[in-house]
Formats: C-alpha cells, sequence, structure tokens
C-alpha cells in the first residue's frame, strides 16, 4: 500500500494548475489526496490519473470575513477529519499559518511548507498586506511548525516550490507537456490565435478600448485568424458582455470546454488568470498581459519571456488591491506592445 500524502491548495484554479507537475511527479510513489476549493477540484480532474478529491471552501474565502480566531479553529477543525487517513505527509507551497495547522492537525509525521516570513510572503509591502504578514509571523510563534520549513528566493518562481518539496519527499515534479490530456484538434490552415480578455480581478484586467485597439490593427489580422474564448459562468466581467465583434466565438461553460478551446489554438493571447496557466499545461505559447500580479513568481510555465508588463506603479506587486487613483500598471501598456510580442512568435 502506498503511503498518503495530502496537498493543500486552497487558492484559485490557476494556482491548481501550478500544483499539477507536484501531483503528476508524487502519484507513482504516494496515493495523493487533495484538499481544495470546490472549482479547483475541476483542475484535478482533467489530470490521466486523478487524485483523491477532498473539497472544502474555508471560511477566510468568505466575503463575511471571519475573525482570525474563527479561521484557526475551522482550519484545526477540519485538519482533525483527515486523522483517520494516516497522511504520511503533507505539503503546501503557500506561507499561511492556518494552513500549517490545518496540517498539523491531520497528525502528519511529515508537514512540508514556507513559513510565514518576508521571503516566502507573496508582496509583504503591499497595500493590506504588511498587516497580514505581521500577524501570521504572531501566529506561528505559538501555532505547531512544519516539520520541513523552507526558503524561497524573493525572485523564485511559485511552481519552484512544489519542486523543493518534490524533492523533500524523494520525487521530481513531472513537467513533460502537456500535463493534462490534449483533445485532438485539426491543424489550422492559417495560425490560429485565441483571445480571452476576462480576468476574475480588476487589477488584473487591461482596458477593453485597449483590446479593441489591437485588434483592429491590420498586421495582428494578416498573421492571424483570431477567435475569441468567452466565459460564460458566473462572475464575468460586464465590460466584456460576451461580445466578440462579428469574430468567430467559443463560448466556454465549463472547463473541459475551456481547455478544448485553448487546445485549438495555436497560442492565447490573455490576462494573468487562469486560461494562461492552463494553455501553458496544454504546451500552447501564451502571451499573458500583466498588471497588479508579479511575473516573476506567477508567469506561465516556460512562458515568462513572453510577458507584457509596465513596471512603473510605486507600489507593485499589490496582488490584488491596488493603492492608486487607477490601474497605472495597465493603463499605461499600450496596443503596439502587445503586438510587438505577438509577431514574435514563431509557429509551425
Amino acid at each position: 500500500m502506498k503511503p498518503r500524502l495530502l496537498v493543500i491548495e486552497l487558492h484559485h484554479l490557476g494556482d491548481a494548475v501550478m500544483s499539477l507537475p507536484f501531483v503528476r511527479g508524487a502519484t507513482p510513489s504516494f496515493e495523493v489526496h487533495i484538499l481544495c476549493r470546490p472549482p479547483s477540484a475541476e483542475v484535478y480532474r482533467l489530470l490521466e490519473n486523478p487524485p483523491v478529491l477532498h473539497e472544502w471552501n474555508p471560511p477566510w474565502t468568505e466575503e463575511t470575513s471571519p475573525s482570525p480566531l474563527e479561521c484557526l479553529r475551522a482550519a484545526r477543525d477540519k485538519g482533525r477529519q483527515f486523522a483517520a487517513h494516516h497522511f504520511t505527509a503533507t505539503a503546501c507551497a503557500w506561507a499561511d499559518p492556518r494552513t500549517t495547522l490545518l496540517a498539523a492537525a491531520t497528525g502528519s509525521a511529515q508537514r512540508l511548507g514556507f513559513p510565514t516570513n518576508r521571503t516566502n510572503f507573496y508582496a509583504p509591502a503591499a497595500p493590506g498586506r504588511a498587516s497580514r504578514l505581521m500577524l501570521g509571523r504572531m501566529l506561528e510563534t505559538i501555532l505547531p511548525r512544519l516539520t520541513h520549513p523552507l526558503q524561497s528566493g524573493p525572485r523564485s518562481p511559485h511552481i519552484q516550490r512544489w519542486s523543493r518539496m518534490a524533492g523533500v519527499l524523494g520525487f521530481e515534479c513531472d513537467f513533460s507537456l502537456p500535463w493534462i490530456p490534449v483533445p485532438a484538434t485539426p491543424k489550422n490552415p492559417k495560425p490560429l490565435l485565441g483571445i480571452h480578455r476576462h480576468a476574475r480581478l480588476p487589477t488584473k484586467q487591461w482596458p477593453m478600448e485597449k483590446w479593441n485597439a489591437l485588434l483592429a490593427m491590420e498586421s495582428l489580422q494578416s498573421k492571424f485568424e483570431i477567435i475569441e474564448i468567452v466565459p460564460c459562468s458566473a462572475g464575468v466581467s460586464p465590460a466584456i458582455e460576451n461580445r466578440t465583434d462579428g469574430r468567430d466565438a467559443r463560448p466556454t461553460p465549463d472547463l473541459p470546454a475551456l481547455v478544448a478551446a485553448l487546445a485549438s489554438c495555436d497560442a492565447i493571447l490573455c490576462h494573468d488568470s487562469l486560461p494562461a496557466h492552463l494553455s501553458a499545461a496544454l504546451g500552447k505559447p501564451v502571451i499573458t498581459i500583466f498588471g497588479s500580479g508579479e511575473p516573476d513568481w506567477f508567469a506561465p510555465f516556460n512562458n515568462r519571456h513572453r510577458i507584457v508588463q509596465k513596471r512603473i506603479c510605486p507600489l507593485h506587486p499589490c496582488i490584488d488591491r491596488c493603492g492608486m487613483p487607477r490601474y497605472i500598471c495597465l493603463d499605461e501598456i499600450q496596443p503596439a506592445e502587445v503586438l510587438r510580442q505577438l509577431e514574435l512568435l514563431t509557429l509551425a
């Protein structure tokens, strides 16, 4: 019987995608269990050999904003529910005392992760995050600690954290592409560019007028056939309104539909969001427009050199809370700069 490994990934869908090489690499040696939020479970179901999934919405993701003590109690109670599984190890790539407490409550002898300090905590000086860092450091002085505390470099890619933990556990992440099965698609007579203009947060949303100006450029239209990948789920930005301005549209009501749409393209243009990471997982070249996020940490795998970004904001990276009067990091990106990256693409 294989030893059991619990992977704790309670962030968003794109973050779940970045954990897939770790899960794939662990599967031959471990019975892998994943604790994740319900939407992220669909990401892990895309794998050829899906792990055992445990879905949970932690209270700190709710709009009601429970107190830190309530969050800690919820994490402890959730961890205790896993004690019967007798996990050999737990692993979490985020610096968060709540998940550290959860891991300890499972009774696992090996608890791998990253302590809450300025090196491991993303954007420690950003608005609203400095206080969270201070609280996390205080909590870690009184709560159970990691048995294998690791450190990440200040500019190290997030995905390397998974590699660090894999090394401790005696295996290597499986980065071989594609990370998920790719649906069969016919070859396009002209390179097909998929555009995805939606982002979950306004701090990642390039202005719609800039999108329209880019898509009207003749040099773009001459090089690519363009399709618009249209999100159909709840929470779509009202600025998009599912309009495609006459372009071929691919509705994506669920994650498999999004994967199929991305797989049909020769290249993808999108924001720092789920489609960027899914495209990279499929082995597609992806040009990503970055706003509040830090590409050194969260660039799609193998596509750091295709990032479009303006490092002009004194508060960057702010992750999700802008402290400026407007989103200057996005507003100052010009269509010509995005076009330049698109023209550099060499597609078979």
